[in-house]
């Protein structure tokens, strides 16, 4: 069991380097970079530090302690951290999101440096350590705080998911399936050691690998939220966008029918003559300034006056387009697959998608059936 530990920590500090080196070799580091050094940084400590453990190299395992042992607390917020800075833009993002690490300084403050104190004197100094070892279990606290975080991370994530299409006419699943995958394992992976602590507590069943199995995650999500996370590119969202879309009429946006009929006719006038639903990466921001409009108030027309997001809207151009183009002499030459890409679609299974729901068949077998 050593050997395969001792290889698996091998392995863990060997990638977890290699992950390292890419971040900090990028010459352009934004805000969400940043954070996953400091995230690395911390999950290479906790490694370092178990390999310590493993070998008694007693002065390195309570060099790593300072960190290792309040490593949930600011893990899990620099998760969140790093979440929120791929979708939220950074004017004093650390600033507004410092009491996120609070916890953790308060208990690196008032026990884990004190506890420290004690294992390096005889008797111990700090008192207090001993009677919150024996009056409260911090396995247990510490996964619950970490559960919670994986939820309102897993909250946000969903929210943010949820409402791109009143953003963006393009949404790729693939930039985000692997931060939801990566949420949903390690959330799965606090839990099991959250049930193995509460049974070791009140069925005293004692295991001694319960431990590894934390760490045997985070060596495979080094490699996979590292190399992911290297590639992940940030999308500015407003904080708006967080806001629910309701479908009721908002007395603030334009209460006349005659100004409805006219903004309608606005963007109408603008899509047709530029086109620019062509453009895979239109976005809300992008219209509303073609037509001289806050981002805000062309979001609640579409929802409320038009009874339509933005991403269903644009693609309906998009659609009524490619039709065209299917039955074109001129495009005779393009695949489908292409005739997709040229009308803003950024890729074919999102091209199929939409143009199914539109007219209920697929690209190819509108083009089939309509030459027939």
């Amino acid at each position: 069991m050593k050997l395969i530990l001792d290889f698996i920590l091998i392995i863990g500090i060997l990638l977890n380097l290699i992950v390292l080196v890419g971040l900090i070799r990028l010459e352009e580091k934004k805000l969400p970079q940043k954070i996953l050094i400091i995230l690395w940084l911390i999950i290479l400590i906790n490694i370092l530090h178990s390999y310590s453990a493993l070998h008694n190299l007693r002065y390195f395992n309570r060099t790593t302690f300072i960190f290792e042992d309040g490593s949930r607390f600011i893990g899990a917020s620099l998760i969140f951290i790093y979440l929120k800075s791929l979708f939220f833009k950074h004017t004093n993002f650390i600033k507004k999101n410092f009491v996120h690490f609070i916890p953790f300084v308060l208990y690196l403050i008032l026990f884990t440096l004190p506890r420290l104190v004690n294992i390096l004197s005889e008797p111990d100094v700090f008192k207090h350590v001993s009677i919150i070892d024996q009056s409260l279990n911090l396995a247990l606290v510490k996964d619950l705080y970490f559960l919670v975080y994986c939820f309102l991370s897993l909250k946000l994530f969903y929210s943010v998911k949820g409402n791109m299409k009143y953003h963006y006419s393009n949404i790729n699943e693939k930039d985000f399936s692997w931060l939801e995958k990566f949420l949903i394992s390690i959330s799965l992976v606090i839990m099991v050691d959250f049930i193995i602590t509460l049974l070791e507590i009140y069925f005293e069943y004692n295991v001694t690998w319960d431990g590894f199995i934390t760490l045997i995650f985070l060596v495979i999500s080094v490699a996979y939220l590292g190399y992911y996370g290297l590639k992940q590119s940030t999308i500015f969202l407003p904080y708006l966008l967080l806001e629910k879309q309701h479908k009721k009429r908002n007395n603030k946006v334009l209460k006349s029918t005659e100004l409805s009929e006219v903004l309608k006719r606005k963007i109408e006038d603008v899509l047709k003559t530029e086109k620019n639903y062509l453009s895979p990466d239109l976005t809300l921001r992008m219209l509303a300034e073609k037509i001289n409009l806050s981002e805000r108030k062309l979001s609640s027309f579409l929802n409320n006056e038009m009874q339509i997001s933005f991403y269903d809207f644009i693609n309906s151009y998009r659609i009524i387009e490619a039709k065209r183009r299917l039955l074109s002499n001129a495009y005779e030459k393009y695949t489908i697959e292409g005739i997709g890409h040229s009308c803003g679609f950024n890729s074919r299974s999102s091209f199929f998608k939409v143009f199914k729901k539109e007219t209920g068949i697929s690209p190819t077998t509108y083009k089939k059936t309509a030459k027939k």
